[in-house]
């Protein structure tokens, strides 16, 4: 077992690199003067006060939220459906729908998002992120769980509104995750 762990050192490295160091470097430039030379270094919290008293970055912020917030929602709303058609699939059916939905994430995202309104362009963006989390939640759903409902008396709304979405509720708040947090930046 010792062994695998260290085959996990490389990556953990490159995660601090690729991940941390820049993170840190942000951090580092917002919390100094602009100008600054290698050797001398002047901290301030001038930035994040010109930030929060600005009206133009204030503006900007909401208007990123805002964006963000609709597109999480419409991804939510059209991904949801979607997803639970494909989770009810055969599993050949399944697999080429999920490929359809994936299709449109290899062209670059600059490009997609140049072809329509930034909120229509974000949605086109994202959906397939929420599309994918919640059609993995749904497809490792117990079945017998709705074989029990419909015995107990539950018709297919309560069913689905009782048991199934319950049940998917891990892969909604993954697909918030992967589509709000990429969304506000």
């Amino acid at each position: 077992m010792k062994k695998f762990s260290q085959l996990a050192l490389p990556y953990i490295i490159w995660s601090i690199i690729i991940l941390l160091l820049p993170v840190l470097l942000i951090a580092f430039y917002a919390v100094t003067d602009s100008g600054n030379t290698v050797v001398n270094f002047s901290f301030t919290l001038q930035n994040f006060a010109k930030f929060f008293t600005d009206h133009d970055f204030l503006l900007i912020l909401w208007r990123s939220l805002s964006i963000a917030f609709k597109t999480t929602i419409i991804c939510i709303l059209l991904g949801y459906p979607i997803a639970y058609f494909i989770s009810q699939c055969k599993d050949r059916t399944r697999n080429i729908l999920v490929l359809l939905i994936t299709l449109p994430m290899w062209i670059n995202m600059l490009v997609r998002t140049y072809e329509g309104a930034v909120l229509l362009g974000m949605v086109y963006n994202f959906i397939p992120f929420m599309i994918l989390q919640i059609n993995t939640s749904l497809s490792k759903m117990d079945k017998s769980l709705l074989e029990a409902s419909s015995d107990l008396g539950a018709n297919r709304f309560q069913t689905f509104w009782k048991v199934t979405f319950p049940l998917s509720i891990p892969g909604v708040i993954s697909g918030i995750a992967l589509v709000f947090l990429p969304a506000v930046s």
